[in-house]
This record gives structure tokens, sequence and C-alpha cells, in this order.
């Protein structure tokens, strides 16, 4: 394959814009919230607030060898491994990990509560796969649109939610993590050959696509700008139902009411910025996606989940006092399960359950240097994680959002 040469003497980031659809979906991209349209699922939707994409791609290979001769009898090329990774600020748009794992069937898609509550969790989206698209612009453009602009697509079919993490920090910026793994990455470079070719088929078409987009983007949450610190909503504030909670083993938390997710369950109490300095919050999953083939085909038809899947998460705060943890030899239970929930202000819950188990501590700094001493807690749980968003295609196809059905409802009660 004979590469294709263009003017370009570089790419950076205002030539490059994202698409994530379902499987199969060769519809032109939208932007549902720039038409005020439901986000539908599987469609070609553009990513918002994307800050970087990786793509590696691993050709697997098996030599064989022979008796009689020294040198390689083949080289054998098993099917490639496609990793596509990308970075996007929590800013009111959809996020990732909704748009890579939504469903394009009528049966999936239905306005059925009790199918839509199940499909928010991890087991829920866990055959889901998505087809990955970006579109490369000329160097000397100032945004993606522009018709007779575009040099290249990237096209990634098939694509399978592999991880997913979240980052909260004081300093900086919210962002979301994700990964997908797939077996299937095309490049385009002629906009008029390839069944794959949507982005660059028709150039004026991209135009189209991302006109009025690119160029005058900004931020979807609340006031117009991406989550920092200050988003998190602490105290009893409740939003669909749910508000932040946090073990009641650090220091400072108080107790809520009974009303909202977690006032209720043992150990979980709302977070009292007054009394409790949270540094950061990190939680994350990696669901070891494994192969499954058969004979009579190369690609595998499925690439499960590896349940039980691991959550983590890590609160680090500036101490105040000790860690308040004992850690007795004789005791046969020195932990207790405890449930965590942060609510973000563009709308983002990030529930973790009720099973959440304290795995570690830190406890250092505060040296003659002058720093301050800080606590780091890391806890796990198993398969409870559900992700929920005003933009998630699943709540625009489900007949009911409310706190006790439908997308919202609790699924750890």
């Amino acid at each position: 394959m004979a590469a294709v040469t263009n003017s370009n003497t570089r790419v950076f980031y205002a030539t490059q814009a994202v698409t994530i659809g379902g499987r199969g979906n060769v519809a032109a991209p939208i932007d549902s919230w720039k038409t005020g349209t439901t986000i539908q699922t599987g469609a070609n939707q553009i990513v918002h607030g994307l800050q970087s994409m990786g793509v590696d791609t691993n050709f697997n290979l098996e030599q064989a060898f022979e008796l009689g001769q020294l040198s390689l009898y083949e080289n054998i090329e098993d099917i490639p491994d496609i990793s596509v990774s990308m970075q996007k600020f929590l800013d009111g748009y959809s996020l990732l990990y909704h748009l890579g794992a939504s469903f394009t069937d009528t049966v999936h898609a239905s306005n059925n509560t009790k199918l839509n509550e199940k499909l928010t969790t991890l087991a829920g989206r866990a055959d889901t796969r998505a087809d990955i698209r970006m579109l490369i612009n000329a160097t000397t453009a100032e945004s993606v649109q522009g018709s007779g602009a575009a040099v290249a697509e990237l096209y990634c079919s098939g694509m399978y939610l592999s991880s997913v993490s979240y980052t909260i920090p004081t300093d900086g910026t919210c962002t979301e993590d994700v990964t997908f793994v797939g077996n299937n990455k095309k490049w385009i470079n002629d906009p008029t050959a390839g069944a794959d070719n949507l982005l660059l088929a028709n150039d004026s078409g991209v135009a189209d696509s991302f006109a009025g987009i690119f160029g005058s983007d900004e931020p979807n949450a609340p006031d117009g700008h991406v989550l920092r610190r200050e988003d998190v909503i602490t105290g009893s504030t409740a939003m669909n139902g749910y508000r932040t909670v946090i073990p009641n083993i650090i220091e400072g938390v108080a107790a809520g009411t009974a009303t909202v997710a977690g006032a209720a369950s043992t150990n979980a109490n709302v977070l009292d910025t007054d009394n409790t300095h949270i540094v950061s919050f990190n939680c994350s999953t990696d669901l070891g996606r494994e192969q499954i083939n058969q004979l009579g085909t190369r690609t595998p038809y499925n690439r499960y989940v590896s349940f039980p899947t691991e959550v983590t998460s890590s609160i680090e705060m500036t101490a105040t006092a000790g860690d308040n943890v004992n850690a007795v030899e004789t005791a046969r239970s020195n932990l207790s399960n405890h449930e965590i929930c942060i609510m973000l202000a563009d709308s983002t819950i990030l529930h973790l359950g009720k099973k959440n188990k304290l795995s570690s501590i830190t406890y250092g700094g505060g040296d003659a240097g002058g720093g301050n001493a800080t606590v780091s807690y890391s806890f796990s749980n198993f398969n409870d994680l559900v992700v929920l968003h005003s933009g998630d295609p699943i709540r625009g196809n489900s007949s009911s959002t409310t706190s006790t059905t439908g997308y919202y409802g609790n699924r750890f009660d």
C-alpha cells in the first residue's frame, strides 16, 4: 500500500476532530447538542472537549520453523489488535463512555423502563460496540470545518470499551479517559473511493457536518465553563435522587437524610467542605476484554468483559488529624463496606455502589520543609460502577428518567 502525499507539514489539535457512533452506522455525523434534538443511541455524534486521541496497532506475529533449515519457515500473522485511547474535559457534553457504549438495535433502544435501568451498569453496556472516526484537516486550517481542506480519515470499526477513568483534581480540570479495543482500522485518503469512506467522502459534506461547531465551540456546562474543583456538588444538595456521599471514615463527613442515594446506607455520609478538605478524587475500571474465536472464521465473534472486574477509587485529603482507621492484628474484621457517589454540576453522577472496601491508606507529608500532611484512601469494589449524565443516549431513549424508575433509578438498592 503506497503512502499518500499531501501538502500538510504537520497535524495538530485544531485540525483533528472525532466522531463516535454505533457499529455499522454510516449516517452523516450530527451534533444533537447544537440542533436541540434527542441524543439517539448509535448515532454518529461529534465529540466535544477532546484533549487527545492515540491509536496503537499491534500485528501479532508467530514464528514457525522446520527441521532441515535455519531460516524462518513462515512469520504467521494473526489478526491485528487496535487500541484507541482518548481523554476529554468534563464540559457538560456527552461522555465518551456513553457515546461508545450505547446501542443501535431496536431491542436495546426501546422504551422499556426495566431494560434501560439495566443498561446503565457495567454488565448492561458490556456487549456494546462502536465505530470511531477521526478527520484530519489541512495544516493551514483554523478548524476542521471548511470545504475542500480535509486530507485523511481514520476509521476504527466494531470497537469495544476496554477501560474508563475519571479524575477530579483541585489543580486543573476534571477529565474522562477511555480506551477502546478492536481488530479493524483503516486510513482513508481518497475522498472518492471506498465503502467505509464517510467523513472524507464528500468534503463539502464534512464542512456541513462540522459547520457552526468548531471555530466557535464552547463548553456546555453551567456558566459555560469546563468542570473544576468547585463543580463538585457537596452537602445535602440532591440532583435526580442522588447526592455526593463519601465513606464516614474520612474526617469531617456529616450525616444526611434518607431521601437520596447513600444517606440511608451504612457508613456513607455527605461531604461537608467546612470540615473535610478533599484534594482529589479518582475512579477507574479495566474491563479486561478477552477474545472468543471459533473454527471457520478469522475474526473473534466476541470480546467479552472478564467479570469480576475491579473498580478502584482514591480520595486524597489534607489531613486535619490522623487517618481514623485502626488496623488490629487480632481483629477478624477491621473494615466495613462503604457507598461512594460523586455528583458534578454538569449532571455527571459517578456511583460506585455500596460495597467499596478500604484497600490501603497512606499518611504522609507535613515535613520540616513546610509541606502539609495528606491522607490518601484507596477503595475497591467489583463490578459496581454506574455513570449517569443528561447526554447519555440511553437516557434519551428511556420512557422514564425519574429517580425511582428508568434511567436514574438506583441500581444498588
